[in-house]
């Protein structure tokens, strides 16, 4: 089983967004949810100078999902709430190592 950081990408969203589909999203993705995840907010950029700026990258939040393969995370991700919010957003999916658990290294 692969994990996979889903990240949330798009303008900010409108404040009357509701979140309307993400809690059947998340009851339909069942086990394979890592990690609910949360919104992202107040970013900024630290640069190796030292310079602090507020041109992050426009992520809006996170959510780690199982799948077996790169296909699987792309069926988990197709019908996906965020991406019903029009063209100007994206889910990006990064294959992350999963962390054993406490009892598997026991």
């Amino acid at each position: 089983m692969r994990a996979f950081i889903l990240l949330y990408n798009g303008p900010p969203t409108p404040r009357n967004t509701t979140h309307e589909g993400w809690p059947e999203w998340f009851d339909g993705a069942g086990d394979r949810l890592l990690d609910m995840g949360s919104p992202m907010l107040n970013a900024f950029v630290v640069r190796a100078d030292g310079s602090i700026s507020d041109n992050a990258a426009p992520l809006n939040g996170f959510s780690i999902v199982a799948a077996e393969d790169r296909d699987e995370a792309v069926g988990l991700i197709r019908n996906h709430p965020f991406l019903a919010l029009g063209s100007d957003y994206t889910v990006e999916a990064f294959e992350v190592p999963m962390r054993a658990t406490a009892e598997e290294t026991a």
